[in-house]
């Protein structure tokens, strides 16, 4: 994959670009902390470049607001008191020692017993595995929902994992009946994250963005440009 560095006041970020069969050019800053440009297949890298250093004011604003809201938690360190979006919403991160390690989620927050809070690599790698499994069951009960409407179709309920994507929500592949899902999309409101999981399992049907693909979104998610907007403004900023 092609990387642009960009350097500015408050340091360097790497810009990834992604080549897609579009006609617009996107750039956005996603709250990980990473940052991608979405541009047409035969677009010029040093255009590309250019175009990134002229917004690079902008992509280390989109930064330093995420730096400073408390939604940000690249999942990577934690502490307690620290904060992390999990379904749209804000939840404080607690940390107290306890006989054994688990983590329970309330109305509030997310509270990690540790039985060893001092190590932070376990405590990370605790984390992860909870949050992992935490979306892989709402990512299982949105396709379990959605499964009605393919079946009408003909379509077997497709096998899906989740991963960590730099600048994908999710990906599809028809051949394979499988789908993957973005774990960060579990910070999303849970309309966002059913436009994405319909959004890949109407790849199951067609191929490519054409208008019957979109005619099928319309007609089972009327409201799905809504969801997409609110997916990028508040999970990512793009330009």
């Amino acid at each position: 994959m092609e990387v642009i560095l960009v350097k500015g006041p408050s340091g360097q970020v790497d810009v990834f670009v992604v080549r897609k069969k579009i006609k617009n050019v996107h750039l956005k800053v996603y709250r990980d902390l990473s940052v991608a440009i979405s541009v047409p297949n035969d677009t010029p890298f040093v255009w590309i470049e250019e175009y990134v250093n002229a917004h690079s004011v902008w992509i280390f604003n989109q930064l330093d607001k995420y730096k400073r809201g408390s939604g940000y938690n690249n999942l990577s360190y934690l502490k307690s008191g620290s904060s992390t979006q999990m379904l749209g919403k804000d939840l404080r991160v607690y940390i107290l020692k306890d006989s054994m390690d688990f983590i329970e989620k309330t109305e509030k927050g997310v509270i990690m017993h540790l039985e060893d809070p001092a190590d932070r690599k376990h405590e990370n790698e605790i984390f992860e595995r909870w949050w992992r499994q935490y979306a892989l069951n709402i990512f299982s009960d949105i396709v379990d929902g959605f499964m009605p409407i393919f079946e009408r179709h003909e379509v077997q309920k497709p096998s899906f994992t989740i991963r960590k994507m730099k600048t994908l929500w999710g990906s599809c592949s028809k051949k394979l009946g499988k789908i993957t899902l973005n774990e960060y999309l579990l910070k999303a409101d849970i309309r966002c994250i059913e436009y994405v999981v319909l959004h890949e399992m109407t790849h199951l049907l067609y191929n490519g963005h054409n208008k019957d693909f979109y005619n099928f979104m319309t007609i089972y998610m009327p409201d799905w440009k809504e969801r997409k907007r609110q997916l990028d403004m508040e999970v990512a900023q793009g330009l």
